[in-house]
């Protein structure tokens, strides 16, 4: 009885050492698959979940991978800007038949662009010098999009102020509202010139592109650190 116990112990031991190997070899496979088919110029950080993994690989089925990018280059309107902490949740893999291929029935995912690379995104797409409308962005106290202006006004270079608003999703279309009602107090000619200013600049609809192939955006959010990103998508294929 004691040496059955033994030789269970030791291969239930072996048995772990197998499977946890397997998991670090596919990681790095899986990590490459997705660095070529979603065009990274870095290798992402993957996690394979759930145990044990040689019988998920034996049913060519994975239940859930996690992929992790540290940044990640997309663009509004054609001016780059930088995703960072792109998280991407993988959920019912399909192994193809030589396991160089997989597709994900499910993915969600979250990710952040920061509100100095919002502004420095938002600063080459307006063209402050040119449109006379400058902007940053911040958290207002509210849990709303904090947004600082600056706009040339009559010759000179008026420091408008904080003023809240949001920011809309339609599609992968974004909008920056500014809330003009709670601009601050402002002589009346001036006043007219910087709201014509926020319509004519700051209120257009941007279009985000360059997610990953498969990806869509689902909500946009102001949080601590930036704006707070969603994004989902099914059928996501991995390729070698």
């Amino acid at each position: 009885m004691r040496i059955s116990v033994i030789v269970l112990v030791v291969l239930g031991v072996l048995f772990t050492v197998a499977d946890r190997l397997a998991v670090s070899y596919a990681e790095d496979e899986v990590a490459s698959k997705a660095q070529s088919s979603l065009g990274l110029s870095q290798t992402p950080d993957v996690s394979v979940k759930g145990f044990p993994f040689l019988t998920q690989i034996l049913g060519k089925n994975l239940s859930r991978v996690d992929v992790g990018l540290d940044s990640y280059p997309a663009q509004v309107d054609g001016t780059s800007i930088t995703v960072e902490q792109l998280d991407i949740e993988l959920r019912d893999l399909k192994l193809g038949s030589n396991y160089s291929t997989a597709t994900a029935r499910q993915a969600d995912g979250t990710g952040l662009i920061t509100y100095e690379e919002l502004g420095r995104a938002y600063g080459e797409l307006l063209g402050t010098d040119s449109t006379g409308l400058g902007i940053a962005f911040g958290l207002a106290d509210d849990g709303r999009l904090l947004i600082t202006l600056q706009a040339s006004v009559m010759g000179q270079r008026l420091n408008v102020g904080d003023v809240p608003g949001d920011i809309t999703l339609e599609g992968d279309r974004v909008r920056v509202n500014v809330d003009k009602d709670e601009l601050p107090s402002l002589p009346a000619a001036a006043l007219s010139q910087v709201e014509a200013l926020i319509d004519e600049q700051a209120g257009v609809e941007r279009t985000i592109s360059g997610l990953p192939e498969g990806l869509t955006l689902d909500a946009v959010m102001p949080g601590e650190q930036g704006l707070e990103l969603s994004v989902s998508g099914s059928d996501l294929r991995l390729v070698g």
